[in-house]
């Protein structure tokens, strides 16, 4: 569960020509979002953002010179301690990277060690900062209950090419469950919801890659798990809710590649699910909470990458949402909670050093809902007027 539609509330806004906005509202958007910068833990002053739960706890990675990639996990709305808040490294890890977080604060990662193959990894609840390697392969989400979904090694390299695939596993005394596939040879669980829907991407019988998405607790089947495309060859889920709304990435007929966002339990629909872009031809969505919104990454039409929140049918720039003084640039999005809270990446300062970062809506969630209908209309002025940065 990377975290848990803005909620059926439509905005409504009053049709006016750029020329009346010009004259009628200011130059800049309003703020709905406060940024809090996590700082750093390693010597090298990079951190990344990859996930958050609904008490404001964000997990990511910092860069230590000599140890590669440590994971942390924060308390609750606060930046990175490095006393406390880096997890204790696996074996012979040398690059850690967690994937999503639970609200009892376990979370789940990979670990590429310096040998051959990569570990998923389960780490303790908060107030340990202990972990354990839980199976060969990549860890990749954790639900409230605990239950672990990712892609594991089936197959043994030495007998013939390694082969993976979608596991579920409830708890250490249970094992691994294997999903399956949709026909092909490998897949890959990305998310569970706390009903334990299962939702990643599968390998078909012909070969191609399509987003999945199990009923409760059970293996992937071929004949009704199938999410389909956007019109294209290619789709991944990578997060999914309670209301089993499904979010990811796929083709267009065009081989353009678009963030989607299902129905309830429903396929893709190529005529609606396609969330768009800021500009460009590359979108792809990561994290979806109870009430719809969705977060992810969006190519500008200069080609460099943004953050973007898709709330009320409108994809926003979120840079566009942050005060207009900020030192960062919203490059990615990789979470969003229930409280409306998004765990991002941002250069700092115009430089390439890359920053967790918490944002925090101002004010509340029921409160902005009238706003970000202005922030985008604004955003669009301030869109022909602020200096695009690059990346």
């Amino acid at each position: 569960m990377k975290s848990t539609n803005i909620s059926q509330v439509s905005l409504v806004v009053t049709t006016v020509s750029l020329v009346g906005l010009t004259t009628s509202l200011p130059a800049t958007a309003a703020t709905l979002y406060n940024v809090l910068d996590l700082g750093v833990a390693g010597e090298s002053g990079f951190t990344t953002a990859t996930g958050l739960n609904d008490l404001g706890q964000v997990i990511g990675t910092s860069r230590f010179l000599e140890r590669a990639n440590e994971s942390f996990r924060t308390a609750p709305n606060s930046p990175i301690n490095p006393a406390t808040d880096i997890v204790a490294s696996l074996n012979d890890v040398g690059v850690s990277t967690p994937n999503d977080i639970n609200n009892s604060g376990q979370f789940v990662g990979t670990g590429t060690s310096f040998s051959r193959f990569t570990g998923g990894y389960l780490s303790q609840p908060n107030g340990s900062t202990g972990a354990e390697n839980i199976f060969i392969g990549n860890a990749n989400g954790i639900n409230d209950s605990g239950q672990v979904t990712g892609r594991a090694l089936v197959v043994d390299p030495a007998i013939s090419e390694p082969i993976y695939h979608a596991v579920l596993r409830n708890s250490r005394e249970a094992g691994l469950i294997d999903l399956g596939t949709l026909g092909g040879t490998n897949s890959s669980g990305n998310s569970i919801n706390n009903l334990g829907q299962v939702v990643g991407s599968s390998e078909t019988a012909d070969g191609q890659t399509r987003a999945f998405r199990t009923t409760v607790n059970s293996a992937i089947n071929s004949a009704t798990d199938d999410l389909g495309t956007l019109g294209g060859s290619f789709s991944a889920a990578n997060d999914i809710n309670d209301l089993g709304q499904v979010i990811g990435s796929s083709t267009t007929a065009s081989g353009d590649t678009r963030a989607f966002l299902t129905g309830a339990n429903s396929a893709i629909n190529s005529s609606i699910d396609d969330l768009g872009t800021l500009g460009g031809s590359f979108s792809i969505a990561y994290g979806i909470n109870e009430l719809g919104q969705v977060v992810g990454d969006s190519e500008l039409a200069d080609g460099s990458d943004r953050a973007f929140l898709f709330a009320d049918n409108t994809m926003f720039d979120i840079n566009d949402l942050i005060p207009e003084t900020s030192n960062f640039v919203l490059t990615s999005a990789r979470g969003i909670n229930e409280k409306g809270q998004i765990a991002a990446t941002a250069f700092f300062n115009d430089s390439q050093t890359t920053r967790a970062v918490l944002l925090t809506p101002v004010p509340e969630p029921a409160s902005m809902l009238g706003v970000l209908a202005f922030g985008a209309s604004a955003g669009i002025l301030r869109k022909k007027t602020k200096r695009k940065e690059t990346v």
